[in-house]
């Protein structure tokens, strides 16, 4: 928990946010692939939504300038 504040007090929220939903995926498709739990097709398109909304994020921010400092 100290580490999520520690992270939270250099990212911005939205920043945080995407990256805790990026932990849940990476759990989520970690412990399908190693417990092999069967998937059904609405899961996984719920995890390609999660993962295409995280790779336009990021897309998205990397392109947007940074505002000058006054």
């Amino acid at each position: 928990m100290y580490v999520s504040y520690m992270i939270l007090a250099r990212v911005s929220p939205v920043t945080h946010s995407v990256g805790n939903c990026v932990k849940r995926v990476v759990v989520i498709v970690t412990s399908v692939l190693f417990f092999r739990t069967p998937v059904s097709p609405i899961n996984s398109l719920g995890t390609a939504i999660a993962l295409a909304g995280v790779f336009l994020y990021s897309q998205l921010k990397r392109l947007k300038p940074k505002p000058k400092a006054a």
